[in-house]
């Protein structure tokens, strides 16, 4: 699986590149080896096979976020900005926290990432959402969400959304089901997801 995954993360791909502007940040090969190691050993230790989950996807889906988590910490570190985020989290969903919080104002404020698939940047050019989350978590849903494309350990982030307005745009959308993931989603255009908003949401950080 570890090769299937390199593979996937490094070998050719065809990115159509839809014209939405970005920021970018690269990833070094040997961390997200690391990621890879990492994300096979949560997956034993939690017991996600055990729980019938596709463990491949799983553990893909795991190396893309932290990916793009590391990227988003790099990207806030060049900025000098105060933040604190989970990192590699082992445990239960209830306990993992927002995967950022930064400073606007003296308050603690919740930022979450949200990677994409090629098909989803290329194709359908909409950023998915678990429909459980929103349904019965919105308290835990982060105060706003940025949108990241990963290829090649280079993360595009091309923008963020506000908790209201992410709402907002769920409570619009149609209730889809994921075989792959093995869940049901909503999705937000990816044009909600303005640059604008996360180089302003940056700006405001301490």
């Amino acid at each position: 699986m570890f090769q299937k995954l390199i593979n996937w993360l490094f070998g050719t791909t065809e990115n159509k590149a839809p014209s939405f502007s970005y920021l970018e940040q690269s990833v070094p090969k040997a961390l997200i080896d690391n990621f890879i190691s990492q994300a096979q050993q949560k997956i034993a230790t939690e017991g996600w096979g055990k729980q019938g989950r596709n463990v491949e996807v799983k553990t893909r889906n795991f190396v893309q976020c932290w990916i793009t988590e590391e990227a988003f910490k790099q990207l806030l570190m060049k900025k000098n900005k105060w933040f604190r985020y989970r990192g590699l989290y082992f445990g239960d969903a209830a306990g993992a926290g927002a995967d950022f919080t930064v400073k606007i104002n003296g308050k603690e404020t919740t930022v979450g990432l949200r990677s994409i698939s090629p098909d989803s940047l290329n194709k359908w050019k909409s950023v998915a959402y678990p429909e459980d989350r929103f349904m019965h978590e919105k308290e835990k849903i982060a105060d706003y969400h940025v949108v990241c494309f990963q290829e090649k350990g280079k993360v595009r982030l091309y923008g963020a959304i506000s908790k209201q307005d992410l709402l907002a745009e769920l409570g619009k959308a149609r209730s889809l089901y994921s075989k792959a993931n093995q869940e049901h989603f909503r999705t937000v255009s990816l044009e909600k997801f303005a640059l604008k908003n996360l180089l302003e949401l940056m700006g405001k950080m301490e």
